[in-house]
């Protein structure tokens, strides 16, 4: 399986990409990758012309699953656990917790926290993005602090197991932990670094620093 991921990245975003979530996943489910690199500089994918058969809209990663094309980061998680067979339930209750979870992340904390990082990266020279920053932060303390309980309750997003939801979810999160917003919610920070202490993260950020060629720790 090939997966198109960054070798180049402005140190801002190091450690926010989305190829992070591709290749945390593939470790998990123990599927053999190579990996393809692209450069990114302030104004996006420098190789735009290939690049744009594999992704019409230019983002990454993408995967190439021998001939079979997928992009967009929610559903290259479920085809790769899927296929594996690892990472998500067999019976269809459970597998629904995982796409609620996952979504979740997707569409109630992301829309948000991203905004949260733009604001803190451009500061001043975006007055509009800074302005919404509050309101922003606002719409997470609405969803933040049922998460917190839940994780309180129990060790993953669905319950004892550790899924592709959870690999979601903790990279969402992981775009609000420069910020003070976290430390409002002690469970899902503990969550946070219990999910970033396994091995496949680890091994993922390893390789993801020596990709982008930047000393060990830089992107966390």
């Amino acid at each position: 399986m090939k997966v198109y991921v960054f070798k180049s990245l402005p140190q801002a975003l190091w450690g926010y990409t989305r190829d992070i979530r591709a290749l945390w996943a593939l470790e998990e489910c123990e599927i053999s990758y190579e990996t393809i690199g692209l450069d990114c500089g302030p104004n996006g994918l420098q190789d735009l012309a290939g690049y744009g058969k594999i992704n019409p809209f230019k983002q990454v990663p993408a995967i190439d699953d021998d001939g079979y094309i997928l992009t967009e980061s929610g559903a290259i998680l479920l085809y790769l656990a899927e296929k594996s067979g690892k990472l998500i339930p067999r019976d269809p209750k459970g597998r629904a917790q995982v796409y609620r979870w996952l979504i979740t992340a997707l569409s109630n904390i992301e829309p948000f926290a991203l905004p949260v990082f733009f604001a803190d990266l451009m500061g001043d020279s975006n007055p509009h993005m800074k302005g919404l920053r509050p309101w922003n932060a606002e719409i997470l303390g609405r969803f933040l602090p049922q998460i917190d309980e839940r994780l309180a309750a129990q060790s993953f997003a669905i319950g004892d197991d550790f899924t592709v939801a959870d690999i979601m979810l903790v990279c969402v999160l992981r775009e609000l932990r420069k910020t003070q917003i976290l430390r409002a919610y002690p469970d899902i920070e503990r969550y946070r670094e219990r999910c970033e202490g396994r091995p496949a993260f680890v091994k993922t950020l390893n390789a993801y620093e020596d990709r982008l060629g930047v000393e060990r720790g830089s992107a966390r």
